[in-house]
């Protein structure tokens, strides 16, 4: 057993979406080289805990997971695509995730069972910490497309990885699923959309 374990909690979006975001990754590669966050799956991050004694395992995961089977799925809006600034001029573009009272709602009960204190700004990173020329030369392909489809997550995956060994790659660990169902909130049409699943959520960029 590892001595220490970083942790990564995030949420996946549907296959039709992450093979979306993975399309312009591509295309963004052709158009600069490789960058860092050119393989990494489309994800929400919730939660990074590093140097971790390996607690996962025991009570605590259990707790969390009774924790979170209590939370609804929830619907997300994809609504086009911004960016960050970082030190030295670094950039990092990503697609939005649309504030919606329900959704605002849905992320503070989330940090409260996570107990997480840090605010959560929901996105999707395509292109990750890459030199300011290299976001000139990206931007205007991305300034002006529209994400025009909703989504459910109904779900939290759990990464884990090896803190002292420098090749460590993350590991699938565990799912926490979002499992109440009675009365989320959201209109017929919307719960048709959870029921459908994946096959209907296609053609989100347009």
């Amino acid at each position: 057993m590892s001595i220490y374990e970083d942790y990564l909690m995030l949420l996946s979006p549907p296959e039709t979406v992450k093979h979306e975001v993975a399309r312009y990754k591509k295309a963004s590669a052709k158009l600069i080289g490789n960058f860092k966050s050119m393989d990494s799956p489309a994800h929400i991050s919730v939660q990074h805990l590093e140097r971790q004694k390996p607690f996962m395992a025991d009570k605590n995961l259990e707790l969390m997971e009774q924790a979170l089977n209590t939370m609804p799925p929830v619907l997300l809006h994809m609504d086009g695509f911004a960016h960050f600034t970082h030190l030295h001029n670094r950039m990092t573009i990503y697609a939005t995730i649309r504030p919606t009272p329900a959704a605002d709602k849905w992320f503070n009960t989330l940090k409260k069972k996570l107990r997480i204190k840090k605010n959560i700004v929901p996105h999707i990173t395509v292109v990750r910490d890459i030199p300011e020329k290299d976001f000139d030369t990206l931007w205007p392909h991305f300034r002006h497309k529209k994400l025009v489809e909703p989504f459910w997550v109904k779900e939290l995956t759990i990464l884990k990885r090896d803190t002292l060994d420098a090749f460590a790659k993350w590991n699938k660990f565990k799912v926490l699923e979002f499992k109440n169902m009675t009365g989320p909130g959201y209109t017929r049409d919307e719960l048709e959309l959870l029921k459908a699943g994946d096959p209907d959520q296609i053609n989100l960029f347009i």
